[in-house]
């Protein structure tokens, strides 16, 4: 029986053992015995294990892996594993078991289960595998290169990743010396620092490296003996320090060429101490001064500067010390000859970690000759600037517009007669296109005649209309030619005559001479047609008053109103006549307009029109009084005539700038610009049955008294205004 057999075999080891012996039902797996070890080791008593499954108190991570040895291990016929073990106050442990079936004939089959604690070996073990998976990782991403050398042959045992730096794998590396990878030049030196690292334990070398195409890097690197009882190895830690090496050789290059440059350059160096005092010049002030670098170090800092010069050299450089700023001057410098030569300074404040000012350094360049040229060039500027301002002038005093415009048709320049003829100043026109001050209608000829300009083809002269700034349209005559610089067509200049009032003078011309040979028609022939006339008109009247042609008395009528019609007509002819002798007597305009106010009230009232007067004070004026009665009389009838129905017609009178103007106001629709023009030609009349004679008329009394008329005229009305000079003497 078993417990017969640990009775008398086993009882002494499992009561005194310092491991765990359980005993476990093989079918059921559950605790038949528990020695008293579990209570020194799980803190349960033998008999709170009895009946307890044998995985119970197994980690429930562990639990299927035990089970899965268990299994295994029941049909090999022995059962070991390592699991966390539960204790009685919840903590878990690592324990080792290793279990034994037992079996004997005729009786159940049980496990015997040995129990050891390995708890602080685990976790030690745990620690070490830690350990060296943090030293594989820092390892294998360290941007270092990092490898571990057998301290006695120098091969390599381990490289970390980085090394593919260097193009090698891992595996080509691995068994190799490392002097294979050392520079030949550089390798008995690394022999002598492996040699003093294997001695001191620790050690430094920056050497170059061999990459794997032959071309070689810097190192820096740091190693570490490490020796145990059968092993001796140096792990080497390397930085690549080819940027920094590089940087060291270039600020050591730098150096040696500042020196070459400093002692060869025609500049002169010059460095101050804090104190003023000179502690270096370059070898060059030979040549600039005449003196030796020794001499001018002996030299105070002012003693060669031209003494008008002085105050402002130190003014200069004080203020420069004070902001921190980089110096520049020009001043005058004593040859050793005794004579000055003109030098340009240029320097830069020094200071030391602490932002302190601890000096100067110059560089001093001979300008003589630039300080010649300099005046020669002032002296020639000023040349230019007189020949500059002489043709200035001379375009500012011409009697034309004068303007000069771009390849793109944008004005460069305008002279004083453009500006005061347009109403423009320079600036507002300067940069703007030529087109913008020409009338919209005429816009498109002059754009296509300044694009032949500029392709230099010849171009006779032309006429445009011109925009004033306040609203008024001049008429120019344009004569120009392209401007050349270096045989290129760069714009082009324009002169133009300003021939608006010629044009008008010419119009007027045109119609006295239209006027004159009228009146000489009329002067010739006015007394024929009369005669044969009067002798109609009486028989008619004869006749009219004859019973016999009392059925035609209507017809004779017409007959004699007619020509009554014809008489006047031959009466305005003769008024147009040139040679007609005006009557002038000082007389007041307003009491003429007010004796022929009836009349005109009654010729307003018959058309349903109302006349207003507004009378301003007026002085005494020197005129025809019958010709000015009929130029009211004409004037104010053509403005009721173009007044609507129900309309207004106003006379106004004023005084107004050493003149008196006369104007008489509709309210008819206007007259269009292009009639304006012919208004007091003969025979032209905007009114169906008019004869175009009414202001012909009114042009000549106005001529007569040497007045002029203007008209202005819009959609809301038109006004005629004369305006009679009371400085003027009239004969």
């Amino acid at each position: 029986m078993l417990f017969d057999i640990l009775k008398f075999g086993y009882n002494f080891i499992a009561e005194y053992s310092s491991e765990i012996i359980d005993v476990f039902d093989r079918d059921s797996l559950t605790c038949i015995y528990a020695s008293p070890a579990n209570k020194k080791i799980l803190g349960f008593e033998p008999e709170e294990l009895i009946g307890q499954h044998c995985l119970e108190l197994a980690h429930p991570e562990d639990r299927e892996f035990v089970q899965e040895l268990l299994q295994e291990g029941l049909t090999k016929g022995t059962i070991s594993a390592e699991y966390r073990h539960r204790k009685k106050d919840g903590s878990y442990f690592w324990v080792e078991s290793w279990g034994y079936p037992i079996k004997q004939a005729g009786q159940t089959d049980y496990i015997l289960v040995i129990t050891r604690d390995i708890h602080e070996r685990k976790l030690a073990e745990t620690a070490l595998q830690l350990s060296e998976k943090r030293y594989r990782l820092i390892s294998e991403n360290a941007r270092d290169l990092i490898c571990v050398i057998d301290a006695k042959n120098f091969k390599y045992l381990y490289t970390s990743p980085s090394y593919n730096l260097l193009d090698y794998a891992e595996e080509e590396l691995l068994g190799q010396s490392c002097f294979n990878l050392i520079h030949q030049g550089d390798r008995p030196l690394a022999f002598t620092k492996l040699e003093e690292w294997i001695k001191k334990g620790w050690g430094s070398y920056k050497y170059r490296v061999l990459k794997k195409d032959g071309s070689f890097i810097w190192f820096e690197s740091v190693g570490r003996l490490f020796e145990s009882s059968d092993s001796s190895e140096i792990i080497v830690i390397s930085r690549d320090i080819s940027e920094s090496k590089r940087v060291e050789e270039a600020l050591r290059s730098s150096k040696e060429r500042f020196r070459e440059i400093t002692d060869n350059m025609l500049d002169v160096i010059v460095m101050f101490n804090r104190d003023g005092v000179v502690n270096y010049v370059s070898p060059s002030c030979q040549n600039l001064f005449g003196y030796s670098p020794e001499v001018l170090q002996a030299k105070t800092n002012l003693e060669l500067v031209h003494f008008e010069d002085r105050s402002h050299f130190i003014h200069v450089v004080n203020q420069a010390i004070r902001k921190q700023s980089p110096v520049r001057l020009e001043f005058r410098c004593r040859h050793t000859r005794g004579y000055y030569v003109w030098l340009e300074a240029a320097g830069n404040i020094l200071v030391d970690d602490n932002n302190n000012y601890k000096g100067l350094v110059f560089a001093f360049r001979d300008i003589e000759a630039r300080k010649q040229a300099e005046q020669k060039a002032l002296t020639n500027e000023s040349r230019v600037i007189e020949q500059y301002n002489f043709l200035n002038t001379v375009f500012d005093n011409m009697n034309e517009f004068c303007y000069t415009y771009d390849e793109n048709y944008n004005i460069t320049f305008v002279n004083k007669k453009t500006t005061e003829g347009t109403g423009y100043s320079r600036e507002e026109m300067i940069g703007q296109c030529i087109l913008d001050f020409v009338h919209p209608d005429d816009r498109e000829m002059v754009r296509s005649l300044a694009r032949q300009r500029l392709q230099n083809i010849d171009i006779d002269r032309y006429e445009h209309r011109l925009l004033c700034k306040n609203g008024q349209e001049l008429l120019v005559h344009i004569k120009g030619s392209p401007l050349v610089n270096n045989g290129k067509i760069t714009g082009a200049v324009i002169v133009c005559d300003d021939i608006t009032e010629y044009k008008k003078l010419q119009s007027e011309m045109t119609r006295l001479d239209q006027m004159h040979t009228l009146g000489e028609i009329a002067a010739g022939i006015a007394h024929e047609i009369r005669n044969p006339m009067t002798t109609v008109n009486g028989f008619l009247q004869l006749l009219a008053r004859d019973e016999d042609f009392s059925e035609k008395k209507e017809y004779l009528e017409i007959m004699i109103e007619e020509l009554n019609r014809a008489n006047g007509i031959i009466g305005e002819f003769l008024n147009l006549a040139r040679n007609k002798i005006v009557d002038l007597e000082a007389c007041q305009i307003n009491q003429i307009i007010r004796f022929l106010a009836p009349l005109l009230q009654a010729d307003a009232f018959l058309s349903d029109r109302t006349i207003i007067l507004k009378l301003g004070d007026v002085p005494d004026l020197l005129l025809d009084v019958k010709e000015i009665r009929q130029l009211i009389i004409n004037l104010v009838r053509n403005a009721l005539e173009a007044t609507p129905r129900g309309g207004m017609v106003e006379i106004i009178t004023q005084h107004e700038n050493k003149a008196v103007l006369l104007s008489v106001r509709d309210q008819g629709k206007g007259i269009p610009d292009e009639m304006i023009e012919k208004l007091g030609t003969p025979f032209f009349s905007t009114k169906d049955d008019g004869t175009g004679l009414g202001l012909a008329i009114c042009y000549g009394i106005i001529e007569r008294h040497k007045a002029k008329l203007h008209i202005d005229s819009s959609p809301s009305g038109t006004t005629f205004t004369v305006k009679f000079n009371c400085q003027s003497q009239l004969t």
